[in-house]
């Protein structure tokens, strides 16, 4: 083996455990989308209230991002990313143990306090630790835990749950999440450390947004996620009445979006290799809109409900590796754990809001729910406003032209 191939291999190696932390983060998260409607069984929450399970997670992460965000940089990424993993996996094991409503969703709150703020941590210590193309590599790497968390950890945990209960995948996510304290524990790698004090951090935190082109690529974050997630948190429940499906195969639908997913991630780390940003994000976003507004007015029959998802997820993967790099060239490696922090809390924010604006257009009346369409043609609307404000960051030089003629 040369030397160039046994770097490539401790590169991976390196981003291996901050991969499989996330993997588990995502999937804690995503699982609750086919398991809600047996745990709100289980526990004794409505059915039409199991959205507020999925859309809890993220406001708790957003809370917890700008409260931790400075704590980062001044502790060390790995620091920081040990006492999270505990904290989440104390979390899973809590959601496991649950059986009230009211501790269910303490838990889940938990496990988006400990488990949010996970993957910007993750992601600002690939960004410290690598440059050039091997930060883009690297990146790439650690985003497609999302569409891996889509194609095996929700179908896995949706037959477990079918299988034995709804309790054991959180029960395995949290003793997984526990060995990976011990692998990360032992990862070398740049830790942006800094001596600042913690008030001084926060004013820089919120003075970003003094800065045009990062409220410009927040805004687009925002409109890229506020209409998906008002029809994520809704899944379990309409595929469920609507279609008829079981946990089983809602978590096997999830299954062909992951795939979708991973296409998509691996077709964006290719063209971003050849400098595509800014076109990957507004692509991404026609092609999801497009498809979310299809499937939710039910003109797709539901054999190819699975297949609808995979597009959708292909459209949603084309997008997000290209933010991260936009994001994490923005600034400089001392502000770089504050910018993905915040851009961690627009996201979650952006995801909370998700599931609550779409609440008082869902009703369950004979046996159906009904709002869903509604929800497509704003989450349609919502991403048709991303291709020209991505345009618009050529004015503020973001992506300088000279650099990147073709972003």
């Amino acid at each position: 083996m040369n030397s160039e191939q046994g770097s490539i291999w401790e590169d991976r190696l390196f981003v291996l455990p901050l991969f499989v932390i996330s993997f588990l983060v995502q999937a804690d998260h995503l699982v609750m989308v086919p398991l809600s409607a047996e745990i709100a069984r289980s526990t004794g929450l409505s059915l039409a209230s199991t959205g507020l399970l999925v859309s809890i997670y993220p406001m708790a992460a957003a809370l917890s991002a700008f409260i931790l965000a400075p704590f980062s940089d001044r502790f060390g990424r790995k620091k920081m990313l040990l006492w999270l993993i505990v904290g989440f996996s104390l979390a899973s094991l809590g959601c496991a143990l649950a059986n009230s409503v009211s501790s269910i969703f303490i838990f889940r709150i938990l496990s988006g306090v400990f488990g949010g703020i996970i993957i910007p941590n993750a992601l600002a210590f690939v960004g410290d630790t690598f440059d050039g193309q091997k930060k883009i590599r690297a990146l790439t790497s650690l985003t497609l835990s999302f569409p891996i968390a889509s194609v095996l950890g929700v179908p896995l945990g949706a037959w477990i749950g079918d299988a034995f209960s709804w309790r054991v995948p959180f029960i395995a996510i949290a003793f997984a999440a526990m060995l990976c304290v011990i692998f990360v524990f032992r990862l070398q790698g740049r830790d942006g450390i800094r001596d600042q004090g913690v008030g001084k951090q926060y004013l820089e935190l919120l003075a970003l947004w003094r800065q045009p082109e990062i409220r410009l690529i927040f805004a687009i974050q925002f409109l890229m996620l506020i209409g998906l997630f008002g029809f994520v948190p809704q899944l379990s429940v309409w595929l469920t009445l609507n279609f008829g499906m079981t946990t089983t195969e809602i978590g096997l639908c999830y299954m062909q979006g992951g795939v979708g997913a991973i296409l998509g991630n691996f077709v964006a780390r290719h063209l971003l290799q050849r400098q595509y940003l800014g076109s990957l994000i507004s692509i991404g976003s026609l092609i999801m809109g497009v498809t979310l507004l299809g499937v939710t007015m039910e003109l797709i029959a539901p054999f190819l409900v699975g297949v609808v998802f995979a597009i959708t997820m292909f459209g949603g993967s084309l997008r997000m590796p290209a933010l991260q790099v936009m994001l994490s060239d923005l600034v400089s490696v001392e502000l770089r754990g504050r910018l993905l922090s915040m851009s961690m809390i627009v996201a979650n924010v952006s995801m909370g809001l998700g599931g609550l604006w779409c609440l008082p257009l869902l009703s369950i009346e004979s046996g159906r729910l009904l709002g869903m369409a509604e929800i497509g043609w704003v989450s349609f609307i919502s991403l048709c406003f991303v291709p020209p404000l991505v345009h618009r960051l050529r004015f503020y030089l973001l992506v300088p032209a000279s650099n990147n003629p073709r972003s």
